[in-house]
């Protein structure tokens, strides 16, 4: 690994710099007062920074950052870039490892305009071509013009949309369909993943930092869906009720059943995503307390166009 601070010349890290090795951090271009270093992994002082920087950017823009701090990379690439003045973190952003490469860049309201988005995603799309992808899907917010005005001018295009919805659980959990005796909802076992798939229709791979969920009624698997805990909240994903068994309520009564088990473990704040056109689903995470706090459009950009000129 090679380290580049800009003043020294480059040079080669040795047994000493063992554990900075492991953790895949890498100094890269330096321009002016800032530096942008890559990591393969966010350690508790960086998701710290990077949660504070978030925090920032929310106070400035109504918008809810979509950054994955739980994301890490086993080859040991780079996959989160950090821009820092000195000790303070002033821009960020981060790839996924999976096939949709998924980017969430932020840069402090305060140093925006000063080149470090495009240097970011420099960064992101140089990673991306390391991970053999073609392009990225940079995720933009409604409540964010400026970032979707700018990927527009880059070429990239709407892929997708979901709506972010999100409800407290300090009060007994309202709804249709509160309590179900003939409904059981328990984590999956690997007995279970013939009938998730099924339920799926389709093979799958849970990630590590998931935990799957599914609905059994008369012995059967009927529904599934994911769990992943974050600093702010517990997310939902991915609910699914086999086709067979649509239009008994399964989807009401599964959706009661979890957020009740997940106010009674201590959760205070559950989200989920839905396609903004699934007025049924809105309609219906609506009735459970379910509000929009934003809608995220999936921009694709490819890795290779050039950067031009951004914020």
């Amino acid at each position: 690994m090679m380290t580049t601070n800009g003043k020294r010349p480059n040079r080669q890290v040795g047994a000493a710099d063992g554990a900075q090795a492991r953790d895949a951090a890498v100094r890269l271009s330096p321009v002016g007062e800032w530096s942008v270093t890559g990591r393969a992994r966010l350690g508790g002082g960086d998701r710290s920074s990077v949660d504070q920087l978030r925090r920032a950017c929310e106070a400035a823009e109504p918008l809810d950052l979509k950054v994955e701090p739980d994301e890490a990379d086993h080859l040991d690439r780079p996959i989160h870039f950090l821009a820092a003045d000195g000790d303070r973190m002033i821009g960020y952003a981060g790839i996924t490892t999976d096939d949709d490469a998924e980017v969430c860049g932020m840069v402090h309201p305060s140093w925006r305009a000063r080149g470090l988005g495009t240097a970011l995603l420099g960064k992101v799309r140089a990673a991306a071509r390391s991970h053999a992808r073609e392009s990225v899907l940079v995720i933009c917010e409604d409540a964010g013009p400026a970032a979707l005005d700018w990927m527009r001018r880059l070429g990239a295009t709407l892929d997708s949309a979901e709506r972010r919805m999100v409800v407290r659980l300090t009060a007994p959990i309202g709804g249709p369909g509160t309590s179900d005796s003939g409904l059981e909802v328990r984590p999956a076992s690997g007995a279970d993943h013939c009938e998730v798939a099924t339920v799926l229709g389709e093979e799958f791979s849970d990630r590590r930092e998931e935990q799957r969920l599914v609905g059994i009624e008369g012995g059967a698997v009927v529904g599934t869906l994911r769990l992943v805990d974050g600093s702010r909240r517990t997310m939902i994903y991915g609910l699914a009720i086999d086709k067979r068994r649509r239009g008994q309520r399964l989807g009401t009564r599964m959706l009661a059943a979890v957020l009740a088990q997940l106010r009674a473990a201590g959760v205070h704040e559950v989200g989920l995503e839905v396609n903004p056109a699934n007025t049924p689903a809105v309609r219906l995470y609506e009735r459970f307390g379910f509000e929009t706090v934003t809608v995220y459009r999936y921009m694709r950009l490819p890795v290779l166009r050039p950067d031009r000129p951004g914020l």
